[in-house]
């Protein structure tokens, strides 16, 4: 499947490459600790053995006493914070949240970023919370002018109090699908949040996207609409940055909710390993500056594969990973940096990347034949690690399964053939599947070219110059 041959040079551009520990530190997953009837709960020691084992360093949560003992283990946690984190008075109540992550960091530095309210439109409502008489069951304006309230007050607080100024603070997400289209715009206005923020904040959950122009391909009849790959609303048809993310224009997004489940209705197993590092990926490349997976554990036993929400972790109920785990956890084994410095900067690589078409293309399970002409669905990131080498990743964004069905329909697109032109000097690669192991196979690059079949999965490729 991975081939390197000789060839003609091609001109090559400088590219920036970034840090490989920034994309390291873009990965997160919720967690849900004070849920005592699932394994959050329950199995708290094994869940925490198999986080530690990740590598993921990030969590999102509430209030717990979970805190401080991950952070003895390298694990940060966002807090998510609105109103009803605090019994006390609203006049008092931001004042409170405040001291409580003083607190809490005073033992271990364990809280490094604060989030605000949890999709008020949804929750705000059902749950009556309200804050400064404005929010509940009073309709959309006052909801808005309420999280409003909270973040401009949340905002001020944190960043006055010396103890927690470096905190970064995350906007509030929305929970309903809103649609400026057809009337029904994101409710808080153009730049309303942006002095509240260090980041934004949306849940980009993956799926189809029906805010795009309807085209065939990959066997779909509607492409983007029937799809379920992690760039469908966020690359090519933007609509979630579109929507969610001029509230805090001009700042950086967070995800801090995405992924998918594994219900009946949700992807294979096998396609939710090969989509999860890709959207790891594919976020960090669209400028999103941490996504954290929804979610760590599958929270209910639910054998039939019925319940949504049951099946969102990367770990079963019982325990046992699922292999997005693995490939998540390979990927980050790969490329953590052994002894990063804060001070790096990465450079710039000479770099041309070539995709070829596959014509006529007999889709095995389908039997149609079609041709993968969106040669640039072929995606990649340049990362460097602080000894100076260079790592490619690359992989084929394309949907591996038809959505639009219960269970979805499997698809298995083609490897795209890739050639990749580099500086003479380089000269060897090593190329790995995190799907698969974190063991390469090591290859000659002669005369600076190397050449790849780039498949629907991530791609891993270090490479070596003299």
């Amino acid at each position: 499947m991975l081939l390197l041959r000789a060839s003609p040079s091609s001109a090559l551009r400088a590219e920036p490459a970034q840090w490989s520990e920034a994309f390291l530190e873009s990965i997160g997953v919720c967690t849900h600790w004070t849920y005592n009837d699932t394994p959050y709960g329950y199995a708290y020691d094994q869940v925490k053995r198999l986080l530690i084992d990740s590598g993921i360093r990030h969590i999102r949560d509430g209030f717990s006493e979970r805190i401080t003992d991950l952070g003895q283990h390298g694990i940060t946690t966002c807090l998510c914070v609105g109103p009803e984190a605090s019994q006390k008075p609203d006049a008092m109540k931001v004042a409170d949240i405040v001291q409580r992550i003083k607190a809490i960091n005073a033992q271990q530095p364990s809280i490094d970023a604060v989030e605000g309210p949890n999709e008020p439109d949804l929750f705000w409502p059902r749950f009556h919370i309200s804050y400064k008489g404005e929010g509940a069951d009073r309709g959309t304006a006052s909801i808005v002018k309420g999280v409003t309230a909270f973040m401009a007050d949340l905002y001020f607080a944190v960043k006055s109090e010396p103890a927690t100024a470096k905190l970064t603070v995350i906007g509030p997400s929305l929970g309903v699908t809103y649609d400026p289209g057809a009337g029904h715009p994101n409710p808080f206005p153009k730049a309303s949040l942006t002095n509240y923020v260090d980041w934004g904040n949306f849940h980009p959950y993956c799926g189809g996207n029906p805010f795009s122009f309807p085209f065939p391909y990959d066997t779909l009849e509607k492409y983007y609409w029937q799809g379920d790959f992690p760039s469908s609303k966020l690359d090519e048809f933007p609509y979630a940055f579109r929507t969610y993310a001029p509230p805090f224009a001009p700042k950086p997004m967070a995800a801090t909710e995405t992924g998918y489940s594994t219900d009946r209705a949700g992807p294979s197993e096998a396609v939710h390993a090969k989509y999860m590092p890709r959207l790891f990926c594919e976020n960090f490349r669209l400028g999103i500056q941490r996504s954290y997976s929804y979610e760590f554990i599958d929270e209910f036993n639910d054998p039939d594969g019925t319940n949504r929400e049951a099946h969102f972790g990367l770990v079963r109920r019982d325990l046992t990973p699922k292999p997005a785990y693995y490939a998540v956890k390979n990927l980050i084994t790969l490329l953590r940096d052994k002894r990063p410095h804060a001070g790096f900067k990465p450079s710039t690589l000479p770099l041309t990347i070539h995709v070829s078409p596959v014509k006529d293309y007999r889709e095995p399970i389908s039997g149609q034949v079609t041709n993968y002409d969106r040669t640039q669905y072929v995606h990649h990131l340049l990362l460097q690690k602080s000894d100076g080498q260079f790592w490619i990743l690359l992989w084929h964004e394309i949907a591996d399964e038809d959505a639009s069905v219960t269970p979805p329909r499997p698809i298995q697109p083609p490897a795209m053939p890739t050639e990749v032109f580099l500086p003479s000097n380089f000269h060897k690669a090593v190329i790995y599947r995190p799907n698969n192991g974190i063991h390469g196979v090591e290859s000659d690059i002669i005369k600076g070219h190397l050449s790849l079949a780039v498949p629907d999965e991530l791609l891993v490729v270090q490479l070596f110059h003299h």
